[in-house]
């Protein structure tokens, strides 16, 4: 079988990459995924694992005519977001009105999105999706690179595209390699009910064992919980039953919504951030995990994969337009570089802030309750910080 472009991974970022594909330009496309699943929603109950997505990542919903479709469904606005230090006095809270819109983004559940891009993949007639795909190796010639899979099915393409995650086998057998730091964090996640409601406000303390977030869910008294501790006292809250554990989050909370008065199932996955060296070879490129993990303090691990997506999509399209090759190196690299430019600053200041309130050096701390106290004063500086924060398109 022959594509123009094959994307190996159907999650999240690799759907929306096949989708925007089609959208902007007329070439074939084929989505190869190695779970034997088409994702489904049940509006039953929450999934526990939810993104927040921000505006720019809604434009490209927009684009692909998918966000009135999640937005009936379950869509969880915040317009506020709320951030403190728990060892000092330093704060900082940020407002739609900071920029003039309703919201500052959305909580949606990975599920929902998923299910509403394989929704529209199913009926797109220039996108073939395939489950259940396991590759084994790539040949990679001056015409084509070819796929090859266990059960001997070849796909030829001008184009491999790796969304395949932080594991993404492509990447390796590109031979790309990667730099990985653990954070010998653990973060624990589910959903809450509280005493009080969450007033459409995302919440994050940073403590000394690592932050805790509250993010707001369609339910005012519902709040999806990621809490980011040392991987041994991780493994013991873990353990906890729910009455010891919703007290322990309350009072790790400092009970700003009140006491926790139901938790859902808990669910645990290790922190670490990880960047691969190279986003682009002759007829590959990375998106979304595959090219960059960063620490999910800043909710804007899939925001970054939606935005390699539109850029990618845009140089291809420019290429296709102007009958140049879409796959060559040097067409490859103007999305290096366009991504790399905008990711750099993102990946250091992320873990810059991991570090700071990671350090228990009471100079550390009052620089930290400094900062925070003087960009919530200074409205220009906020402004700054909430558009950073939000992405605006």
């Amino acid at each position: 079988m022959e594509f123009d472009i094959v994307i190996v991974g159907g999650g999240m970022v690799g759907s929306a990459l096949a989708l925007l594909l089609a959208e902007k330009t007329p070439l074939s496309i084929a989505v190869l995924e190695a779970s034997n699943a088409v994702e489904t929603w049940a509006a039953t109950h929450y999934h526990h694992r939810v993104s927040a997505i921000n505006l720019a990542s809604v434009s490209l919903f927009q684009t692909l005519k998918l966000w009135d479709k999640i937005k009936e469904k379950r869509v969880s606005p915040f317009d506020r977001i709320e951030v403190w230090d728990a060892s000092k006095y330093g704060a900082i809270a940020f407002d739609s009105a900071d920029i003039a819109e309703p919201q500052l983004g959305y909580i949606i559940e990975n599920k929902l999105i998923q299910s509403a891009l394989h929704e529209c993949i199913a009926r797109h007639a220039q996108i073939q999706f395939f489950s259940s795909i396991e590759l084994v190796r790539i040949e990679n010639t001056e015409k084509h690179l070819s796929l090859f899979t266990q059960d001997n099915c070849v796909f030829k393409t001008k184009l491999a595209v790796a969304a395949d995650g932080g594991k993404s086998w492509l990447r390796e057998v590109a031979g790309i390699d990667i730099v990985k730091e653990d954070y010998e964090q653990v973060a624990i996640v589910t959903h809450v009910k509280t005493e009080k409601p969450h007033d459409k406000t995302a919440r994050q303390v940073f403590l000394p064992t690592g932050p805790l977030a509250f993010l707001p869910l369609t339910d005012s008294q519902q709040s999806s919980v990621v809490w980011s501790l040392p991987r041994v006292e991780a493994q013991r809250v873990l353990s906890l039953k729910a009455d010891t554990f919703k007290a322990a989050l309350t009072s790790a909370f400092s009970a700003k919504l009140g006491e926790v008065v139901d938790v859902a199932e808990r669910f645990a996955f290790s922190l670490y951030r990880q960047y691969a060296k190279q986003y682009v070879k002759p007829r590959i490129a990375l998106v979304g995990d595959a090219a960059h993990i960063v620490h999910p303090l800043a909710g804007l691990g899939v925001n970054m994969g939606f935005a390699d997506v539109t850029s990618l999509v845009d140089v291809i399209a420019n290429a296709v337009s102007k009958q140049r090759s879409f796959s060559s190196y040097a067409t490859l690299r103007r999305y290096e570089r366009w991504r790399k430019a905008d990711n750099l600053p993102l990946f250091t200041g992320i873990d810059a802030i991991k570090r700071l309130f990671a350090s228990d050096k009471p100079s550390l701390q009052q620089l930290r309750s400094v900062g925070f106290n003087l960009v919530n004063e200074v409205h220009a500086l906020k402004a700054i910080f909430t558009q950073h924060a939000v992405q605006r398109p």
